[in-house]
Parts: C-alpha cells; sequence; structure tokens
C-alpha cells in the first residue's frame, strides 16, 4: 500500500526487469502505464499484475521511432493529469534471434546503433522532458544502466547508451534538484528470459529482475526524498545500498 493512488510509467515491460518492476509497483497499489513494442509480452505484464488485484495500462509503443514516442507521450496526457513515477528500463542489446555481443563495433549496421541509442538514451530524455511538467513534487525518475565488468568491447552501441543515462541522471538531478528526485540503478548481468537464451552458461553469476525491482521501489519511498543523482551498482552477493544511508 505504499503508493496507493500514485500513478507510474514503465518502459520495457514487456519482460525482464521492466516486467519486474511494473508487477512491484502494482503490488503497492500503483496505476501502472506498461510500454514496450510486443504487445502479446505486454498482455502477460498486465495478466500478473491483475491476477494479483493491481491495474495495468498497455501502451504499446516503438521507443526507437519519435513519432511513437510522442504518440506515447500524448496517450498519456490524455489519460492523466500527473505522473509520480518515470521508470526508464528499456534497452537493446540484443535482436529477435540474435545477441549484439561479442561484435566488432564496424560489423553493426547503422539501423542497430541508432535503434540502440534511440532506445536507451532518446526515450528515456524525451519522456523526462515530457513528463516533468506533469509530475508533483518528490515524484521520482528511476533509469535502469547496467555493469560492464569486462569493458565496452563486444557491445559498444549498447555500452554508450547505458553509460550516458548515467549522465542524464547526474544532470537531470541538477536540474530538479529540491523538486524531484532522479537516479540510476546499474545491475550486473540479470536473470532475464534473454539473458538465458544467450549466456545460460553465466547463469550461476547473476542477479533476479526481483531484485532490481526491490530496490527500485525502495529508491521510489518517501525515505528517498534527499537521495538523488546517484548511481547504485548492483551485484549478486553485494548489497546494492550499503555503506549508504537516506
Amino acid at each position: 500500500m505504499k503508493f496507493k493512488n500514485k500513478i507510474a510509467l514503465i518502459t520495457g515491460a514487456s519482460t525482464g526487469i521492466g516486467r519486474a518492476i511494473a508487477v512491484a509497483f502494482a503490488k503497492e497499489k500503483t496505476t501502472v502505464f506498461i510500454t514496450a513494442r510486443r504487445q502479446k509480452e505486454l498482455e502477460k505484464t498486465k495478466s500478473l499484475i491483475e491476477n494479483d488485484g493491481g491495474k495495468a495500462i498497455i501502451l504499446t509503443a516503438d521507443l526507437s521511432n519519435i513519432q511513437s514516442i510522442n504518440q506515447l507521450i500524448q496517450s498519456i496526457k490524455d489519460k492523466v493529469g500527473k505522473l509520480d513515477f518515470l521508470i526508464n528500463v528499456a534497452a537493446i542489446w540484443h535482436g529477435e534471434n540474435q545477441v549484439y555481443a561479442d561484435k566488432d563495433f564496424d560489423n553493426f549496421s547503422q539501423k542497430v546503433i541508432l535503434d540502440t541509442f534511440a532506445v536507451g538514451l532518446t526515450a528515456p530524455t524525451l519522456l523526462s522532458h515530457a513528463f516533468i511538467p506533469l509530475m508533483p513534487k518528490n515524484s521520482k525518475i528511476i533509469n535502469i544502466s547496467g555493469t560492464f565488468e569486462d569493458g565496452a568491447k563486444g557491445w559498444l552501441p549498447y555500452y554508450v547508451s547505458k553509460k550516458a543515462i548515467e549522465d542524464l541522471t547526474v544532470g537531470l538531478s541538477e536540474e530538479l534538484k529540491g523538486k524531484i528526485q532522479v537516479n540510476c540503478i546499474s545491475p550486473s548481468d540479470t536473470a532475464t528470459k534473454e539473458y538465458k537464451k544467450y549466456f545460460p552458461q553465466y547463469i550461476k553469476q547473476t542477479i533476479s529482475p526481483e531484485k532490481i525491482a526491490q530496490q527500485t521501489i525502495l529508491l521510489c519511498s518517501e525515505e528517498t526524498n534527499n537521495t538523488t543523482g546517484k548511481v547504485f551498482i548492483m551485484k549478486k552477493g553485494k548489497k546494492p545500498f550499503e555503506n549508504f544511508h537516506f
């Protein structure tokens, strides 16, 4: 009941981290707008939420497309007069049947590079820009980044998009200080359906999407109203907020 009567938008909610975050917010009685490209997967997320007594509204959108981003923005503005939580999860690190890893930068297509930047950075930037006027004081923007223990080699577009969203977090937090808190969670390898498909050999080293969802809920609580501009690293076996006091 933490966030009763609150409204959240979660991108990338069709699976994995985004789905887990959407379910977690709905359990706290938040009305959640869920968006991604895949309608059928969004319907599964919605079913999980509604089976638990929550409320979800599906807004299918392709965040690599500016027209689709603007349609998403307008749809939400038409439906609600405020937004309490903006959770930017969506990212591109694989295609329908291939993973964009162990790949030399010059072998990426321009489309994959541009789509990765659009979904991972342009969309969160434009969504923040559009919804800040709708967000009450002490609303929260949470961005999901990622750790790269082995560096950028092999998936440079994804790496750049994730590092850039950390900079967006810090810059936006400075601009919105005293009004809206902006933070970032940077998880290491996560046991999503896609990760299990492409990297089954590393599954024992992963953290669960639900763990990330729990930390997202914590960062959106009233206890964190003075916390902004932080990037919290999450790794298996390490407490993400140790040595940090709200």
